[in-house]
Order: C-alpha cells, then sequence, then structure tokens
C-alpha cells in the first residue's frame, strides 16, 4: 500500500491494546475451556468413586445376610457372639453358620465357624472388613474363643464405621450379644433380628459418609426355646 505520493508504503498492523484484548479474550476462552474439561473429570471420577461404594456395600450386605440367614446350632445350642471393638465404631462378630464357603473344594460342607473383623488399610482411606469362614471344630470346655485375623477374604474397603444391633423374640435391642452370658434371653440363643449399617469413606465429605444399612431375620430362632 503507498502513501498519497505514491513512494513509501504504510505498514499497518495490530495495535497493542488490539493485542492485549486478544490475548484477554483468549486466556478467557482457555480458562472457560480448562474449568469445562476438569470438571467432566472430577465428575466422572465422583460417579465412579460412588458406583464402586454402592457395588462393594451391595456385595457385602448379600454375603453377610446370606450368612446370618444359614445360623445354626450345634448341640442344641447357638454359639453367637460379639467381640472385643479393636477401633471406634467397629466390633467383631462371629457365628455357626451353615453357609460354608471353600474356593479350593466346591464341595466342602459342614458347619462353619464365620467371623468378620477388620484391619487397618494401608493403601486406601478406611478400613477393610474381611470374613473368616473354617470348618466348626468343638472346643474343649472352657477353652477361650478368639477370632484370628490371619487370613480371611476381604467384603469391602474404604469403611468408616461398622455397627450392629441385636434384638430378641421379644423385640428388646442389644448392643452386644454373647450366646454363652447368663441372661435369659442371650444364653445359648442367637438374635432373632441382627440388624447392620455400613458407613463408607467419602472423600469429599468426612462428616458424611456413604450409609447402608439393613436388617437380617434369623428364622431359626422360631423355634428357639
Amino acid at each position: 500500500m503507498l502513501n498519497k505520493k505514491g513512494a513509501v508504503p504504510i505498514k499497518s498492523g495490530f495495535t497493542l491494546i488490539e493485542i492485549l484484548i486478544a490475548i484477554f479474550i483468549l486466556g478467557t476462552v482457555l480458562t472457560t475451556v480448562y474449568a469445562a474439561y476438569t470438571g467432566t473429570f472430577r465428575i466422572v471420577k465422583d460417579t465412579q468413586y460412588t458406583d464402586d461404594i454402592y457395588s462393594m456395600a451391595r456385595r457385602a450386605m448379600k454375603r453377610m445376610t446370606v450368612d446370618l440367614e444359614s445360623v445354626c446350632s450345634y448341640r442344641d445350642s447357638f454359639k453367637f457372639a460379639t467381640g472385643e471393638i479393636e477401633k471406634e465404631d467397629f466390633m467383631e462378630l462371629s457365628f455357626l453358620s451353615s453357609a460354608h464357603l471353600d474356593f479350593y473344594d466346591e464341595r466342602s460342607s459342614g458347619i462353619a465357624s464365620i467371623s468378620y473383623f477388620i484391619v487397618e488399610d494401608s493403601e486406601k482411606e478406611g478400613y477393610v472388613l474381611k470374613r473368616k469362614d473354617e470348618l466348626y471344630r468343638d472346643k474343649a470346655e472352657g477353652a477361650e474363643e478368639k477370632i484370628s485375623r490371619e487370613g480371611g477374604y476381604i467384603l469391602c474397603d474404604r469403611l468408616q464405621s461398622l455397627i450392629y444391633k441385636f434384638y430378641d423374640g421379644g423385640g428388646e435391642e442389644y448392643d452386644f450379644w454373647d450366646s454363652e452370658s447368663d441372661l435369659k434371653t442371650q444364653n445359648g440363643k442367637a438374635p432373632t433380628v441382627v440388624s447392620i449399617q455400613m458407613n463408607f469413606t467419602d472423600p469429599d465429605d468426612k462428616d458424611r459418609p456413604y450409609r447402608f444399612m439393613t436388617k437380617v431375620f434369623l428364622p431359626v430362632q422360631q423355634g428357639n426355646k
């Protein structure tokens, strides 16, 4: 492009203000895109975590329900007891059940001593709930029975708390149960109903965990004296 005299070319371009405005607009667009991008991935991650928790809780509750519904007696007496509380809001639980599982021998059957206990999770936040299942061997009279934390299979992880409630035939609620206690409603018996509440950790809000509850009816108690 020439000037009016046709000798010196006139240079055209962007002014500093135009460049700054362009940079500002580009920065705004990139920020919006990045926010939408990271937000989408955060939603996907949260959804996947929630799905994992729901799926894991459903499987654990189903296994515990089958175990408890299969509670059985030995020599006309039930062996059902809560154990020590190793961590806050966690309680051991052991009982005899016909729901024996043997992953190595599918034909294996019999009365099993099933126990639930928790161990610390070194990789994830929260605790691991483990299930131990052994064919029952009659203990000598007076022998102490204590749950061993060696072995067992994982039912679920990322647990924040696990709370049981027990109900006798009259509907009275108990925090603990011991079939070898002197209580008439518990001695030699298993509870009529067991309530299970499982709370799983929520990494975004520790005060509002994922909560699941169920009540299991033990039909064997209907014929119990």
